[in-house]
């Protein structure tokens, strides 16, 4: 496992915090630089022991590192990425690789800005929490959890090699997914579930007599609804198209019920009650990619 002198973090919050405490812990690297869009995010990382020191913009965080780890709002990428060419320009042996929910966006704003995008690897770790911030990071967070990489065709090998140990150092079973097929199934399993827990804890929010009156139902299934607000508006913009797509399905899905619930007919909604429940099943119990 090689082992990185000096570390770029590119957003230091849950997500990046943990990865950053993971790395430490696994004896990956020893020294942490990041970088926050809002500085008193970076100040509280130091404070909690993320960080060794806090950079005014990405490119300084970056100066001497050779790794750097990009944990922003999606959106951000291209921004950030921008703020790095500059300092990577002549030093194309520093891995970058990423934490977004999506890829397609991700990978082209690298193209279009880093001086060598081929060291460039997209992951993305499907763990974390509806809690965000430094405060929140935890080494363990990636412990057992997949983590998907999306190489293209002109990602180097050794970077996909060492992206890949670094992910498993952290404690994640690693895998690899084409970045658009990677949109594509995410936007089922990830990006429309916090969507439809939005929308079921914006709709119970309207109703006064609810309040105080809720129990488990209500807690299991809107849980992710409390996740930062800023981080899925530039996930459900990122992946507009496939969530469009998703969300036509549950609103086909919620008229099912709403019509046989009007017509009072139970035996239609027991079959989709039975057919949600083995349609459950069979996201659950199929092969890993």
């Amino acid at each position: 496992m090689k082992q990185y002198r000096e570390v770029a973090l590119i957003g230091t919050g849950m997500i990046g915090g943990s990865l950053a405490l993971a790395l430490r812990e696994a004896g990956v690297a020893a020294r942490f630089v990041g970088y926050d869009a809002e500085p008193g995010v970076a100040e509280r990382a130091r404070a909690r022991g993320i960080l060794d020191a806090v950079a005014a913009d990405p490119g300084a965080a970056a100066a001497t590192a050779d790794l750097i780890l990009l944990a922003v709002p999606v959106r951000a990428t291209l921004a950030v990425c921008e703020a790095l060419a500059p300092v990577l320009a002549q030093r194309s042996d520093v891995l970058v690789s990423d934490a977004g929910s999506t890829k397609v966006d991700v990978l082209a704003a690298v193209e279009r800005t880093l001086p060598w995008p081929e060291r460039f690897v997209g992951a993305h770790p499907i763990a974390g929490t509806e809690r965000s911030g430094p405060e929140a990071a935890n080494a363990a967070l990636f412990s057992g959890k997949r983590c998907l990489l999306t190489p293209t065709a002109r990602t180097r090998p050794d970077s996909l090699a060492a992206c890949r140990a670094l992910w498993e150092a952290a404690g994640a079973i690693v895998s690899e997914l084409e970045a658009t097929a990677h949109d594509q199934a995410l936007a089922y399993v990830s990006h429309l579930p916090h969507a439809a827990a939005f929308a079921l804890a914006a709709a119970v929010g309207h109703e006064p007599a609810a309040v105080g009156l809720s129990g488990g139902g209500f807690v299991d299934t809107t849980r992710i609804a409390a996740s930062d607000p800023a981080m899925w508006r530039d996930v459900f913009l990122a992946n507009a198209g496939p969530i469009l797509g998703a969300l036509e399905l549950l609103d086909q899905e919620l008229g099912s019920l709403r019509r046989a619930i009007a017509l009072g007919d139970g035996a239609a909604i027991e079959r989709w009650i039975a057919r949600a429940r083995e349609g459950r099943r069979r996201v659950l119990a199929g092969p890993a990619r």
